[in-house]
């Protein structure tokens, strides 16, 4: 079974910006997303997150996420550096990472590609047009694409039988 029919999606965005949080939980919200959304303010506050803590040691206030928001301009650990984190670490590689960024640097774009994240969003000023790239998440990551299971899985047979 598909514990995305069972469970609520758990959404967590990374950004700074506390507007930019409240215009994409309303966005959510206006896509008729029912998702469990957390917002946390910077990269080293999402990596206390999913390794449960500080403030964020109880799962059922921080449930691990089925998806990230990450923003690159973010305080004190930049969002590449967040990424690149995320995807070096096997108990967290298989969360997908939506970049939701206002840089359109070539540079950035491929940086990100690179270090594994699954898609590059430039946000848009309007929440129009925010409303249009959430629908878009909506439909392609939770109605088509099946995510990763939840939980700390190895990845593959092999690293289960060396570990």
């Amino acid at each position: 079974m598909n514990h995305k029919t069972v469970n609520k999606i758990v959404l967590v965005m990374v950004d700074d910006d506390e507007d930019d949080c409240l215009l994409v939980e309303a966005a959510l919200y206006e896509a008729y997303l029912k998702c469990d959304f957390h917002c946390v303010k910077d990269g080293l506050h999402v990596l206390d997150y999913l390794n449960r803590r500080g403030g964020y040691q109880d799962p059922e206030t921080s449930p691990r996420p089925d998806l990230i928001l990450l923003d690159l301009n973010l305080p004190s650990m930049s969002g590449r550096e967040v990424l690149r984190k995320l995807k070096e670490d096997q108990r967290f590689r298989a969360i997908p990472v939506i970049i939701l960024t206002t840089s359109s640097d070539e540079e950035d774009i491929a940086f990100c590609y690179d270090a594994g994240a699954n898609t590059y969003i430039i946000k848009e000023p309007s929440f129009a047009g925010l409303l249009a790239a959430v629908k878009v998440v909506k439909e392609y990551w939770l109605e088509t694409a099946t995510l990763p299971p939840r939980g700390d899985i190895p990845t593959r047979k092999k690293d289960r039988e060396t570990s």
